[in-house]
């Protein structure tokens, strides 16, 4: 059991015997033999952390609400306890308990095959490679003038979509064979379409436009036929069951948000709600959560989100890191993701002062992988998880990763 002093409030009285105390005890249960991150920072600032299972006490606690978050690798839930005002004298114990279902923290296997774009820092040329995700030889797919951006795995990892051109003439959605070959342009406006992914079933296709003037999420057809607007927004992520497509948008509350809303654009949710922006949300195999990256805790850190009850987890705790666009591995376990993250032979992170106080993380986008619980940074005494990065590149930069079983 971990004892945890929140701070003394004991109020000045008649005698200090007469001065009883609150504490809240947490028991976290089950997580599979594996680290769960316990995420209770309502009750003691910065309490976010990865934990051996097991019972945690705050203690000398005010009388109130609070919301705790337990998370493991394909488990998200918030609970909220209710503490009184203090007894008379002793302790008065307020509990919440996390029984976290069997099987929902798997011990993380990389495996399969992540799909990329990538450029040279100095010369920008975009073009799409591979990598298995348990590391290994890069494989270049396309090698042309035009920039390859924004590739995604067909559902049967088979075919891929990308965006083909730049921005000083056009760009296009386009779709190819896993191995490169058979390119064709499925859309040819004079308009940007971009950011496109798939249907579940394969027979869709949804993307980012701006042919009508605004910067818009549109469906069409796998032909590209029939397209039709859905909604203003960007970074469009369709769900398990075909039914909801969740995305960014920053047209409806002045900031980017992120958004769920059905196919046939009824029932548009607000999922997140916070001055700083959100961004990049991707589904998990199972449909039960939302993987995306936020800019609230100063960097660009990632969260995990419950789409159905709105509850959210930070789980990369390194505020001078980036991490963003998000892919959850095909078992659940695991993300891929963009980020930024250098360490330097004193075990400290390599940064750069951009302004007065304002920091951010040196080096280029590389791509990481790690355990969905994520990784622990700041404050930490113990690092037992950290990202792995798969492509480690100085002079290039890896983006837009999507992630194939095989």
């Amino acid at each position: 059991m971990k004892v945890i002093t929140r701070w003394g409030l004991c109020a000045i009285g008649l005698a200090a015997s007469a001065c009883g105390v609150s504490e809240v005890k947490i028991d976290v249960r089950g997580g599979d033999g594996r680290l769960v991150r316990l995420e209770a920072e309502r009750i003691q600032p910065l309490f976010n952390r990865l934990v051996e299972p097991g019972t945690f006490k705050f203690s000398e606690m005010n009388s109130g609400s609070y919301d705790v978050t337990v998370s493991a690798a394909n488990w998200v839930e918030t609970k909220t306890v209710e503490v009184g005002s203090p007894s008379i004298s002793g302790v008065q114990t307020f509990e919440l308990t996390f029984d976290i279902p069997p099987g929902s923290n798997p011990e993380f296997k990389p495996a399969g095959t992540i799909l990329y774009s990538s450029t040279p820092t100095r010369v920008r040329d975009w073009d799409l490679f591979t990598v298995p995700a348990a590391g290994g030889q890069v494989t270049q797919l396309t090698d042309t003038r035009d920039f390859e951006q924004n590739p995604q795995w067909s559902p049967d990892g088979q075919r891929i979509l990308y965006t083909i051109g730049d921005v000083m003439s056009n760009i296009d959605v386009a779709l190819m064979d896993a191995d490169g070959s058979n390119a064709i342009r499925l859309t040819q406006h004079r308009e940007s379409d971009k950011e496109a992914c798939w249907s579940p079933d394969g027979s869709r296709i949804a993307f980012v436009s701006q042919r009508d003037g605004d910067i818009a999420i549109w469906m069409m057809n796998v032909d590209g036929s029939e397209p039709r607007k859905l909604v203003q927004g960007r970074h469009p992520s369709w769900a398990p069951d075909g039914r909801t497509i969740a995305f960014t948008s920053g047209q409806f509350e002045g900031n980017d948000e992120i958004y769920v809303i059905n196919t046939d654009g009824s029932d548009m949710r607000r999922l997140t709600t916070d001055k700083r922006f959100d961004w990049f949300p991707s589904w998990s195999p199972d449909g039960r959560w939302l993987a995306f990256n936020s800019e609230r805790f100063g960097g660009q850190e990632l969260m995990i989100a419950n789409p159905a009850n709105g509850d959210q987890i930070r789980i990369t705790i390194a505020e001078l890191t980036f991490e963003l666009d998000p892919e959850w591995s095909p078992d659940g376990a695991g993300l891929v993701y963009q980020g930024k993250m250098k360490v330097g032979d004193d075990g400290e992170l390599m940064v750069e002062e951009i302004s007065i106080g304002k920091k951010r993380p040196m080096g280029t986008y590389d791509l990481f992988i790690l355990p969905s619980v994520g990784f622990d940074w700041d404050d930490a005494t113990a690092k037992p998880i950290l990202p792995v990065n798969l492509t480690n590149t100085d002079d290039r930069d890896e983006v837009s990763p999507s992630w194939r079983a095989f």
